[in-house]
C-alpha cells in the first residue's frame, strides 16, 4: 500500500507587485511638491491638493494629487492631475528623496483615472 503525503502551506502570501496605501512624511510630500513644481508655468503660485501614494516596494512610492497653478496668461488652471515616483535616495533610513513627474494632465482629466494608470489605487 503506496501512501502520499501532502504538504501545504497556510502562510499568507504578499506580493510586492500589490500597491498598499503609503502616508508620506513632510519630507516626502515636500520633495513631491518641489518636483512638480519644476514644470509648472508660475511655480510659486502652485498650491496642493489629494496628494495621496501606494507602495509596492521598499523605497519606491507611486504618487499622485492635484496641483493648482497660473498658466502662462496669469490664470489659474483650476486644478490639474500629476503623477509620478517617489524614490528614497539614501537607503539608510535619512531622509533624502527623488520625485520623477511621469504625468501630468489638465482641467478635463479624470483624477482617478491618470492615479490608477500610474499605480496609485484609490
Amino acid at each position: 500500500m503506496a501512501g502520499v503525503l501532502v504538504l501545504s502551506s497556510c502562510a499568507a502570501v504578499t506580493s510586492r507587485d500589490q500597491p498598499i496605501p503609503y502616508t508620506l512624511s513632510e519630507g516626502e510630500t515636500t520633495a513631491v511638491q518641489d518636483g512638480t513644481r519644476k514644470f509648472l508655468k508660475d511655480p510659486t503660485t502652485a498650491t496642493f491638493a489629494n496628494i495621496t501614494a501606494t507602495q509596492t516596494q521598499p523605497g519606491v512610492v507611486s504618487v499622485c494629487g492635484v496641483v493648482n497653478s497660473k498658466n502662462k496668461a496669469g490664470a489659474f488652471t483650476g486644478g490639474e492631475p500629476f503623477a509620478g515616483v517617489l524614490r528614497n535616495t539614501n537607503p539608510a533610513g535619512r531622509a533624502g528623496f527623488s520625485f520623477t513627474l511621469t504625468a501630468q494632465g489638465n482641467a478635463t482629466t479624470n483624477f482617478n483615472d491618470l492615479c490608477r494608470q500610474n499605480g496609485v489605487i484609490i
